[in-house]
C-alpha cells in the first residue's frame, strides 16, 4: 500500500513538472509571438505614419501652389454685368489653371461678360470687359425716327446711321443698347454731346430728304465701339439755335415717314391673309368663273359682271337662283374684310389731316 502511494505520488509530481514544463514552453513561445507582432505592428505603425507625413507634406505643397478661381452659381448671358453673389471661390491646381485666370474678386465684380459663362466654369480676364463709369450727363431718350432692323430685340446694340440721297452715309450715335423696344419705338441713353449730334442728325435729314437707320452689332462684346463720323453741320447748328423747335418738327416728320412705312407693311400683310382667307369660302358651282375677291363686295354691281349686265344675263349655267349665294358671300367677304378699305383711308385721312395734332416723344 506505502508502495503504491509513493508511486502514485512520483506519477502525480511528474505530471506537474511535465505541465510546468510545458506551461513554461507555451508561455515563453506565446510571449515571442506577442513581442514579434508588437514589433511588426510598431515598425507598420512607423511606416504609415511616416507615409502619411509625407502625403500631409505633399497636400500642403499642393495647395500651396493651387491658384484662387471665381465660378458663377448661374449661366450668366453675354453683357450681362456680374455681381458678388453670383460668384463662388474655387481652387484649381496650378498646372491646370490658365495663364490669365481671374484670380481676384475685384477682378471678375463688377465687369460684363463678354461670353456667355456657364455654371462653374472659371472666370478668366479674356471673358470679361469693364464697364464705363456712368457719366453724369446720362439720360434715357426715346426715338421714333429711326427705321429699325426686323429683327431687332430687346437687348442688342446697334449703331445709329443717316443716309443721304447722293449716298453718303455716315456714323451718328455708335453702338447704343436697346433698353426697351416697342416698334416702332425704341429707348436708349444719349450722353449730352450725342443728344446734340443726334438733333443736328434730325434737321438735316428733314432739310435734305436724308434717312435715320439702325444697324446691330454680330458680337457686341467681341467688336470695338464704332467712331462716329457724322460730321455736325454749321448751318444746321446756327438753325437749331435760331429756332429750337426746328428739331421736334424735324423728328416729328421723320416719325411720320416710319409710322406710314410700318403701316403699308401692315396693310400689305392684312391684305394677303384677306386673299387667303376669301380664296377658301369659293362655291364650287361658281369655281369656274374668274371673279376677284372685289367683285364679292356690295359695291360691285350685284355681282354681275360688265358682259352680264349688258346682256341681261347670268353666268354660264346659271340662274337667278345664283344671286342668293353671291348675297350670301358677298355678307362673309364683307365679314372677312370688315370695312378695312374705308376704314383705312379715312385713318390715312385722318393722319393727313390732324398731323400737327400727333404726340411725339421731345427729344
Amino acid at each position: 500500500m506505502p508502495i503504491i502511494r509513493r508511486r502514485s505520488r512520483k506519477l502525480i509530481v511528474a505530471g506537474l513538472a511535465g505541465a510546468a514544463v510545458m506551461g513554461a514552453v507555451g508561455g515563453g513561445t506565446t510571449m515571442y509571438f506577442i513581442q514579434d507582432l508588437k514589433e511588426k505592428q510598431s515598425m507598420e505603425r512607423s511606416k504609415y505614419e511616416q507615409r502619411i507625413t509625407e502625403l500631409e507634406q505633399s497636400q500642403l505643397l499642393h495647395l500651396n501652389t493651387m491658384k484662387t478661381a471665381w465660378v458663377p452659381l448661374k449661366d450668366i448671358p453675354p453683357g450681362h454685368r456680374i455681381e458678388a453673389k453670383d460668384l463662388k471661390e474655387v481652387r484649381l491646381p496650378a498646372d491646370a489653371a490658365p495663364a490669365n485666370l481671374a484670380s481676384l474678386k475685384d477682378e471678375v465684380e463688377g465687369k460684363g461678360a463678354k461670353i456667355g459663362l456657364l455654371k462653374g466654369t472659371p472666370i478668366t480676364r479674356s471673358m470679361l470687359f469693364e464697364e464705363a463709369p456712368t457719366p453724369d450727363d446720362l439720360r434715357h431718350r426715346e426715338m421714333k425716327a429711326v427705321y429699325l432692323p426686323s429683327n431687332l430685340i430687346k437687348g442688342d446694340v446697334v449703331d445709329i446711321r443717316v443716309q443721304f440721297p447722293t449716298g453718303q452715309d455716315y456714323i451718328v450715335l455708335s453702338k447704343k443698347k436697346i433698353d426697351k423696344l416697342q416698334t416702332p419705338a425704341f429707348w436708349t441713353t444719349l450722353s449730352e454731346q450725342e443728344i446734340l449730334l443726334l438733333s443736328s442728325a434730325l434737321v438735316d435729314a428733314y432739310l435734305h430728304q436724308a434717312t435715320i437707320y439702325a444697324l446691330t452689332y454680330v458680337e457686341p462684346e467681341l467688336q470695338a465701339k464704332a467712331i462716329p463720323t457724322y460730321p455736325p453741320n454749321e448751318e444746321v447748328a446756327k438753325l437749331i439755335a435760331s429756332d429750337p423747335n426746328i428739331v421736334q418738327r424735324a423728328e416729328k416728320q421723320l416719325e411720320t415717314a416710319v409710322r406710314r412705312l410700318l403701316e403699308e407693311d401692315l396693310r400689305e400683310r392684312n391684305t394677303e391673309q384677306q386673299v387667303q382667307m376669301s380664296e377658301i369660302h369659293v362655291v364650287p358651282a361658281l369655281a369656274g368663273t374668274a371673279r376677284s375677291p372685289d367683285s364679292w363686295s356690295p359695291a360691285s354691281s350685284g355681282g354681275q359682271t360688265t358682259s352680264d349686265r349688258s346682256t341681261g344675263s347670268f353666268p354660264a349655267g346659271g340662274s337667278e337662283e345664283v344671286n342668293e349665294p353671291r348675297v350670301e358671300r358677298d355678307v362673309e367677304a364683307e365679314q372677312i374684310l370688315g370695312g378695312y378699305g374705308l376704314e383705312t383711308s379715312a385713318t390715312t385721312a385722318a393722319e393727313g389731316t390732324q398731323d400737327d395734332e400727333l404726340i411725339f416723344s421731345a427729344p
